[in-house]
């Protein structure tokens, strides 16, 4: 492709310049044909007079190394890259700068034949796909021949509680669920429970349960542990596993702060027993322990804190685990040979691209070889993105991976050999933790509320903290890895700081996601000392699922370092854990 750019040019013919200081001239017959007078013409401008604007196209800098040349592509500086391209020596770079260069926006248009040759050397590029249908509108007869990405699939991830979906296909349940929000926002029990027994009669038994979960939770929220217990126990009857677990939870619970331990024992055996979410059923099986403890029957407690153990990598699994005195720490992955995909072109060019600083580029390439190769080369490529730091694409791989890909549970939990700008000050593992529930370690990821980045930071936080440390702020630095974590760290030495907090670990997380004020209100909820019941009753369904998922991803960094955790030791005494300080690096 012939990639320029159209220098306007612009030029004014000399008008003739009357000098005022001349002589006036002598009265003479007037000839016959009077010819003007040639004034020559003045060797500088005239002042006053208009000058004709002569466009200068601004100088082309050719950069000179791959960086410079992705840096002109992502300005918009189409005949630098160009020149660049063309300048520098052929690498394996020179196909994906083309690549880039070529589908960028706004770029020039690119002819045919160039995308053909391209297609030709590099049909295994991650934007293959998008140049083969930009060449068939070029007028190209048949799409030009590239390596097609195969289907993914979910390799496997983490526990977590999450959010559990409305019933659908039942109108009045829609509305119901609409009329219910300003009283459950309220905390108003009493008339949110009014509004669903009016509704109550025409609902399915799982549209029932999903509302009486709701009005049963608010009845909690305001410590009215009977009318919580009533609602959910009466209304869940018939209902599904999914609905039917998240009200017997509330129910179990509430049993629980009243002390009756027969009916905590009984709801949380339901949970456990039921539960679609893996974390939710073993919560049911280690709070079922804690129940039979407490009713004095010891003989029951070790089968259920097993069966809670049996999902190792869950926030209840290790606080179980942590119980038993058995193994917490998740086996590390076997080291495996590379030998087989190091001559692959995705791998050399993410290699190169690594060592340049594209990262991104880099885990673009590694992600679309393992689309793109056989499923036996997937843990080749990942340890391939564990050697070269590119933490974003281990954890895709991790999780992400054609049929037959084999991963280890460790491999989700990346450990790249990063640090903040300003150095470490808090325990890596928690920022780890953090960046592995905020982001899934995507740098460039902003979320729908603004956060941006690994450790999703607001950009207003961020101002804040840069303006409190006595520096200057750019809301692009949120985009780098390193200034990210920094601000990350810095709002969690902040929130330890809190008096809202106390340094509690719990409430420091609670304070990331929530922010401090919230969590000072709920200082007021009836947790008896302890962290567990705290966490379980944070009013904020997001906050409550998000403090025990990094806590999890804490314990298992802390276990892949070959540490025991502090804080799992003090949650499985039934004590508030403190942060953890930072280690020696």
């Amino acid at each position: 492709m012939t990639i320029s750019a159209i220098l306007l040019t612009a030029a004014a013919a000399a008008q003739p310049v009357s000098d005022p200081l001349a002589p006036l001239p002598q009265a003479r017959p007037a000839p016959i044909a009077a010819q003007p007078i040639p004034v020559a013409p003045t060797p500088y401008p005239v002042i006053g007079q208009p000058q004709p604007y002569v466009p200068v196209a601004p100088p082309i800098v050719v950069p000179r190394d791959w960086r410079g040349v992705f840096a002109a592509i992502r300005g918009g500086r189409w005949l630098e890259a160009q020149a660049g391209i063309s300048a520098l020596p052929p690498s394996v770079l020179t196909p994906v700068a083309k690549a880039e260069l070529y589908t960028a926006r706004n770029s020039p248009t690119v002819d045919l034949p160039r995308l053909q040759m391209l297609l030709a050397e590099a049909p295994d590029l991650p934007n293959a796909d998008q140049l083969s249908r930009m060449a068939v509108t070029r007028g190209a007869l048949t799409p030009p021949s590239i390596i097609p990405a195969r289907r993914t699939i979910g390799l496997g991830s983490a526990p977590t509680r999450y959010r559990a979906k409305p019933v659908s296909g039942e109108p009045l349940a829609d509305a119901l669920r609409a009329q219910l929000d300003d009283y459950v926002k309220a905390n108003d029990g009493p008339n949110a429970e009014a509004v669903f027994l009016g509704q109550a009669p025409y609902l399915s038994a799982n549209a029932r349960a999903e509302a009486a979960q709701r009005v049963a939770w608010t009845y909690y929220s305001r410590n009215d542990d009977f009318n919580a217990r009533r609602v959910a126990d009466y209304w869940r009857q018939g209902a599904g596993p999914e609905w039917g677990s998240q009200a017997a939870w509330v129910s179990a619970l509430a049993a629980w702060r009243m002390n009756d331990c027969n009916a905590a024992s009984r709801a949380f055996k339901e949970v456990a027993s039921t539960a679609v979410q893996r974390e939710l059923s073993a919560g049911g099986y280690y709070w079922a322990a804690r129940a039979e403890q407490m009713c004095r029957r010891p003989q029951s407690v070790q089968g259920l804190l097993k069966a809670a153990a049996a999902s190792p990598e869950s926030f209840y699994g290790l606080i179980a685990r942590e119980t038993l005195g058995t193994e917490t720490r998740l086996p590390r992955s076997a080291p495996v040979s590379t030998a087989q995909v190091e001559n692959y072109g995705n791998i050399r060019r993410a290699v190169e691209l690594a060592r340049i600083g594209e990262t991104a580029l880099a885990e673009q390439m590694l992600r679309h070889q393992a689309k793109i190769g056989s499923p036996a080369d997937h843990g080749a490529i990942l340890e391939i993105a564990k050697r070269l730091h590119l933490a974003g694409a281990q954890y895709w791989l991790g999780t992400n991976g054609q049929s037959g890909a084999r991963v280890a549970a460790a491999d989700r939990y990346p450990m790249p050999a990063w640090a903040p700008a300003g150095g470490w000050r808090v325990e890596p593992a928690l920022a780890f933790a953090h960046i592995t529930q905020e982001s899934n370690w995507r740098s460039g990821v902003v979320s729908p509320a603004g956060a941006v980045g690994l450790m999703q930071v607001m950009p207003g936080t961020a101002a804040s903290l840069a303006r409190s440390n006595g520096l200057g702020y750019s809301s692009s630095t949120l985009y780098d890895p390193t200034q990210n974590m920094e601000y990350g760290q810095s709002y969690i030495e902040k929130m330890r700081a809190s008096s809202y907090t106390g340094g509690q670990l719990p409430k420091v997380i609670a304070s990331y996601n929530a922010g401090p004020l919230p969590v000072g209100r709920w200082a007021a909820i009836p947790d008896r000392g302890d962290p567990l019941l705290w966490i379980e009753s944070v009013p904020y369904w997001e906050t409550r699922y998000y403090i025990p998922a990094v806590m999890r991803n804490l314990w298992v960094y802390e276990g892949l370092k070959g540490r025991d955790s502090e804080s799992l030791k003090a949650v499985v005494q039934h004590r508030w854990p403190a942060v953890p300080g930072a280690s020696a690096r």
